[in-house]
């Protein structure tokens, strides 16, 4: 949270206005994209027409296209580093500096890994913030209209901040407009405490008050199904750790002092299967409300926002694209596309490659993954054969008309699918009847078995799954979608490469991954804050073990 940034933020253009409601409303992704400013406003306007409503609401989004940005330095795309500290990732590329993760020297200053992602989130935080201020006095909008308004904004301020804690625990909680650099001297609230003030109840209106559409979103809004969604994913989170932890003694510095020292999961507490219940309750209003379509879905930008896609990052060809991961998740200078840079730098390891059932259809040809290609047009017009890749490349983020034809890309990134809500019904339920609660064996199996049959795997029985199972088949399902850091996390559990099928599972501290001159410990459970934070706001102390420290930490 730059101070910088702040002040732009609430002191001089709130860039928000994108055009009329009508507008805004009747048309699909182009339209929602396409950022036409009406005016420079500061935080003490008042808002009060239809159209100001929507250029409000539609402001909330801005941060969201972030997600897929640069981290500081060629080829280093955000989504990157959250797949380089789970042990999981390969690049042979310098530039990116996965090294440091690979010998335990990240730090709040790493280029712009920490500082970028830190930032990205709370601009959607206070942009929603404003949002939030302002909806009510929108006098043209009926209360309906305003309350819909307000769900679709809180579950973007929920999602901001899911973001965050995940990856830095205790945060600075702002629920309100800053008026002044000094309100952004602030100390970190409790993990905890995010999630039980904000992030929860945020969620929780707009799943149970609010007068979102409970349907499926079609054009990247938020409605209600998307706010249960993610509502699911956090009461998950909050079942498992670190919340359980930080819950026993929610005074403690979990965080700076670096306190974590449990790993028994599923954790058996009242708290935690009354969050399991909960989160069964949404995923089965989920269920069967999507299909599972075919893989290559998965990178067609026709199929943006439609199949088993259940809340995206919307990006259009000329306007916003996220190309530079597309790129990224090429081999390295292959002159296979028409991009001009083909980074390397966005690659599962071989280890996680071998560690699938060579049966999977996941890991056929042009699946998921891909072995070989042919030169673009740009390099051999005769389109000849590429040199052999080295490794599996991921196929899932091929969008075959950018890289062959255009260098623009209009494909969505994808922050939650059906297969992933039924990976999270299977663990919600098998945890729930492993400490006590009400789940039967068809409940266990359905989810997990339906990611099994479209990879042509045989399906299970409610004996067979096990938590080893679950967390294999979401790195499976999921490889490379920014999931598994996040179950590494809250599982403190990590899977061990194997080869046909992963070797097993082990605790998250005493780990060490293939390539990892280390064993993870406590430190590795949370990531460092970002050097700018640390530097512009006084109050707020690093996470353990991490550098830069406060001055006086």
């Amino acid at each position: 949270m730059k101070v910088i940034a702040m002040k732009n933020s609430i002191a001089v253009r709130l860039v928000i206005l994108f055009s009329t409601a009508s507008t805004l409303f009747l048309t699909g992704c182009k339209k929602f994209l396409e950022e036409k400013p009406t005016s420079a406003l500061t935080d003490q306007y008042t808002f009060t027409t239809a159209a100001e409503g929507s250029a409000l609401v539609i402001g909330a989004y801005r941060s969201m296209a972030s997600y897929t940005g640069g981290a500081g330095d060629w080829g280093n795309y955000l989504p990157a580093t959250l797949e380089y500290p789970t042990g999981k990732a390969y690049t042979s590329d310098t530039h990116v500096q996965f090294w440091k993760f690979q010998t335990n020297q990240t730090t709040g200053g790493l280029l712009q890994d920490f500082d970028n992602f830190w930032n990205n989130n709370y601009q959607g935080v206070r942009d929603c913030n404003l949002s939030i201020a302002k909806i009510p006095g929108i006098t043209e909008w009926s209360p309906a209209q305003r309350s819909a308004a307000l769900g679709e904004v809180r579950t973007l301020r929920a999602w901001y901040y899911f973001n965050l804690v995940r990856y830095f625990g205790d945060l600075v909680m702002d629920t309100s407009v800053l008026k002044s650099v000094a309100d952004a001297q602030q100390p970190r609230s409790s993990l905890k405490a995010i999630y039980d003030n904000v992030i929860i109840p945020d969620l929780e209106y707009a799943v149970k008050q609010s007068s979102l559409a409970d349907a499926k979103s079609t054009n990247g809004r938020v409605t209600k199904f998307v706010a249960r969604t993610i509502l699911s994913d956090v009461y998950l989170t909050c079942a498992g750790y670190p919340y359980q932890e930080v819950a026993t003694d929610p005074t403690k510095n979990w965080c700076v002092d670096g306190l974590f020292a449990q790993s028994t999961y599923p954790v058996n507490t009242s708290s935690a299967r009354d969050f399991l219940t909960k989160a069964q309750e949404q995923l089965n209003v989920l269920y069967g409300q999507y299909t599972l379509g075919t893989y290559n879905d998965l990178h067609n930008p026709a199929k943006n926002n439609s199949g088993e896609a259940i809340f995206q990052i919307q990006y259009l060809t000329n306007v916003s694209e996220m190309t530079g991961i597309i790129a990224a998740a090429l081999p390295g200078l292959s002159h296979v596309s028409m991009f001009g840079d083909e980074y390397g730098t966005f690659i599962p390891s071989i280890g996680y490659f071998n560690s699938y059932n060579p049966a999977d259809l996941r890991i056929k040809d042009r699946q998921m993954f891909y072995f070989s290609d042919t030169k673009s047009t740009k390099y051999d017009p005769a389109q000849g054969p590429a040199d052999k890749f080295s490794q599996p490349h991921l196929y899932k983020y091929y969008d075959s008309v950018a890289i062959k034809s255009t260098a623009h890309s209009s494909l969505n990134w994808t922050i939650y699918r059906y297969a992933d809500v039924l990976l999270m019904l299977t663990e919600v339920n098998w945890t729930l009847k492993q400490i006590g609660g009400a789940a039967t064996d068809q409940d266990i199996i359905k989810g997990i078995n339906e990611v099994r049959t479209r990879a042509m795997l045989p399906t299970y029985r409610a004996s067979d799954v096990n938590l080893f199972n679950i967390m294999s088949e979401r790195a499976y399902e999921l490889v490379f979608e920014n999931k598994m850091l996040w179950d590494q996390r809250r599982t403190r559990k990590c899977l061990v490469d194997g080869v046909g099928s992963f070797a097993g599972i082990q605790d998250f501290v005493g780990h060490q991954p293939v390539g990892f001159s280390f064993a993870f410990s406590k430190m590795n459970l949370l990531s460092p804050i970002s050097q700018n934070e640390i530097a512009t706001n006084g109050k707020c102390f690093q996470n353990f073990s991490f550098l830069p420290t406060q001055k006086g930490q």
